[in-house]
């Protein structure tokens, strides 16, 4: 038997090796948490409403850039839902109430991406079957401790997910043969992310 010489290797200079299984085709990639919020919060609205308020999700305008997470045509109207999951952080808004505070932190991005959307899908609502249809924006806070006062950040309603589901159930003027078709208009023009 013979003698090697073995080199010491740092152990941090090392790949990173992962062990699969022969069902690898079936493991998925995690989702980032802001997926996981969208996803929590779709299960919970169809499971709260089945087929009486229509959903699109993961939905993108031709020529704009982002994700619009869930849009909700109710008899109310159009409803863009941002879903949020900050678990155990304290949201809050700053002094002049344009942008999230959380956990003491400044987001600001996170309203200028929302007005955008905002006035994308109007723009693309105004120009379909109902033109006169409103949006209604919302953040949604899947987890989160939110104050107790309501809270608004750059005119957008900060909600719980017990206050999205009142905000849906809303009566409203549109009925349902209206209903249904901004949302085949919506699904058609609007492009899946």
């Amino acid at each position: 038997m013979s003698r090697r010489t073995v080199r010491s290797v740092d152990p941090l200079s090392r790949p990173q090796l992962t062990v699969v299984r022969g069902d690898a085709a079936n493991v998925a990639e995690p989702a980032p948490e802001r997926s996981d919020a969208t996803d929590v919060l779709g299960q919970t609205l169809i499971d709260a409403f089945g087929d009486r308020v229509l959903f699109l999700f993961h939905r993108r305008i031709p020529g704009q850039t982002g994700d619009l997470p869930i849009i909700a045509v109710t008899s109310t109207g159009v409803h863009l839902i941002e879903p949020r999951s900050y678990p155990g952080k304290k949201v809050r808004a700053c002094r002049d109430g344009s942008t999230f505070v959380i956990d003491g932190v400044r987001h600001t991005g996170i309203a200028d991406q929302m007005r955008e959307h905002a006035e994308a899908l109007q723009a693309t609502v105004s120009t379909g079957p109902l033109p006169d249809v409103s949006v209604h924006t919302s953040y949604c806070f899947v987890d989160g401790e939110l104050p107790l006062r309501p809270l608004e950040i750059a005119g957008v309603r900060v909600l719980s997910v017990r206050s999205t589901l009142r905000r849906l159930r809303a009566g409203g003027p549109l009925d349902e043969r209206q209903v249904e078709a901004l949302h085949r208009d919506l699904s058609r023009r609007l492009v899946r992310t």
